[in-house]
C-alpha cells in the first residue's frame, strides 16, 4: 500500500489513528521486543501489514499470529499475506481483547497494538489494557507503539516493568512501548 492511498483511507475512517505509514524504524523498534520464543501473538490494528509481515518473519513455524483490524480497505490489504500461521479477525478491539478466545487461544505471549488508545475514552482504554493484561501468558509483554505516552501510567498499573522508546524516524515520531507482566 502506498502512502498516498493510506492517506485516503484515513481521510474516510476516523478510527485510523495514524497519518502514514509505519517507518521500517518503527517497524524494527516493535517488532525487536518480541521474543524470538513467542508461540502466540495478538495484534490490534494491524493495518495494512507492514507490522503483521515483520512480525510473522520473527514468529516460530509454530507460532500464531491473531490480526485484528476493523477498517474494510485495510482487511483487504491483510487478505493478500499468505500463511498459514496467521489469522485475520475483523472486529473491535474493545470487545476481542476481553477474551482471547477469540483468537482460538486462551492466552497471549505478546499482544501488539497500533490502535489510537488515545482515541477512547480513559474508561474503554483503561478496559483495553487490562484485558490485555489479564489475557497474557505470565511472561507475557504487551507492546503498544502511539504518537503520545498518553497510555503509560496505565501500562505501569498493569504491568510489573514498562521499556520507553522514542523513534524520530517516523513522521510524525512513535512512542514504543513495552510492558512485561
Amino acid at each position: 500500500m502506498k502512502n498516498i492511498e493510506f492517506l485516503k483511507t484515513v481521510a474516510k475512517d476516523y478510527r485510523i489513528g495514524a497519518i502514514t505509514i509505519s517507518s521500517r524504524f518503527t517497524v524494527e523498534a516493535v517488532v525487536k521486543n518480541i521474543k524470538r520464543d513467542a508461540g502466540l501473538v495478538v495484534e490490534y490494528g494491524a493495518g495494512e501489514g507492514k507490522v503483521t509481515k515483520k512480525i510473522l518473519e520473527k514468529l516460530s513455524p509454530e507460532g500464531k499470529l491473531a490480526a485484528v483490524e476493523i477498517n474494510e480497505n485495510l482487511l483487504a490489504h491483510l487478505r493478500k499475506i499468505k500463511d498459514e500461521r496467521l489469522s485475520i479477525i475483523e472486529g473491535d478491539v474493545v470487545l476481542l481483547s476481553e477474551d482471547f478466545g477469540h483468537f482460538g487461544f486462551s492466552e497471549a505471549d505478546v499482544a501488539v497494538s497500533g490502535v489510537p488508545l488515545s482515541f477512547f475514552k480513559p474508561k474503554t482504554r483503561e478496559k483495553i489494557i487490562s484485558n490485555t493484561a489479564k489475557n497474557l501468558s505470565p511472561e507475557g509483554r504487551f507492546i503498544v507503539y502511539q504518537y503520545s505516552p498518553l497510555v503509560l501510567p496505565l501500562l505501569k498499573k498493569y504491568f510489573h516493568q514498562v521499556k520507553v522508546e522514542y523513534v524520530v524516524r517516523n513522521l510524525p515520531p512513535y512512542f514504543v512501548m513495552t510492558a512485561e507482566k
